[in-house]
């Protein structure tokens, strides 16, 4: 039989080693596992549109400066790029639209908690709010879930050109099976058709949460006015398309109920231009 100190000591270099071991299992299972804001396996990645609805009475020039603040903000809590765009024509005008991505719904509480501690955005923000005249009317926010096949931001190549032209647009659906089966089109290959004929995608979405559901947005973008013009009448003559839209099920009517779009300009800090 051992002495009591000699069992003792045992005792305590098995109970040593038990818990290195198991703290070194951990330590290897947390280095193995996705972080929080990894995009799920198969998964798309978000985008948070942000509209703010101002009038043109308003200071937007002070509206203009603030949203390069949150641009800056974004990207100190790691999200890039962020497009920030003003609308030149269509509803809304004027009106202000932020996009920024996210690869997993997790990452834009992140954000959200990375901003809260960031003292250079809360100074700014407490500055533009002291102001009692607004420079916007409201905020309205949505959420997409980005398409199968184009699941995230793809800015443009600026190159040093001038800035491209940009168009935002919006189809709203009779239904959930409508809405799913337009999305299916463009997964299909209408987003390949786009591209073909110079309708330049910058990302596409379907609503998770906002206004007038179910409903798809997306962004395209053009190198001209004159460039857009001459892209939907190559898209419109194309026989992919001719192909694709005749198929039993896939007429615009049967899919779409209500479409509205916006020209928009890419203001000086966008990331996205």
């Amino acid at each position: 039989m051992l002495p009591v100190e000699r069992v003792e000591a045992s005792r305590g270099k098995s109970m040593r080693r038990r818990r290195f071991i198991h703290s070194a299992l951990a330590a290897a299972g947390r280095a193995a596992a996705p972080a929080v804001s990894a995009p799920p396996e198969g998964g798309g990645r978000f985008i948070v549109l942000e509209w703010y609805r101002s009038r043109r009475d308003l200071d937007l020039e002070r509206l203009r400066g603030q949203l390069g603040n949150l641009v800056a903000a974004y990207n100190r809590a790691g999200v890039q790029p962020v497009g920030a765009f003003q609308v030149l024509i269509g509803p809304d005008n004027p009106s202000f639209l932020v996009a920024a991505p996210y690869p997993a719904l997790a990452a834009i509480e992140e954000t959200r908690a990375r901003m809260e501690k960031d003292e250079k955005w809360l100074k700014d923000n407490a500055a533009f709010d002291e102001k009692w005249d607004l420079a916007y009317e409201r905020l309205e926010a949505s959420l997409l879930r980005g398409f199968k096949t184009f699941p995230g931001i793809e800015p443009p190549k600026s190159e040093g050109r001038r800035p491209n032209v940009f168009e935002l647009r919006t189809y709203e659906s009779r239904n959930l099976s409508a809405h799913a089966r337009k999305v299916a089109m463009f997964d299909e290959g209408e987003i390949g058709i786009f591209r073909r004929a110079g309708i330049n995608p910058v990302f596409f979405g379907s609503t998770v949460f906002g206004a007038r559901l179910p409903s798809l947005t997306y962004m395209v973008y053009y190198r001209t006015w004159e460039a857009r013009a001459e892209a939907w009448s190559r898209f419109g003559q194309d026989p992919e398309w001719k192909k694709l839209s005749t198929r039993p099920g896939n007429a615009d009517r049967e899919l779409v109920s209500v479409i509205s779009n916006q020209l928009l300009q890419p203001l000086q800090f966008s990331q996205i231009k």
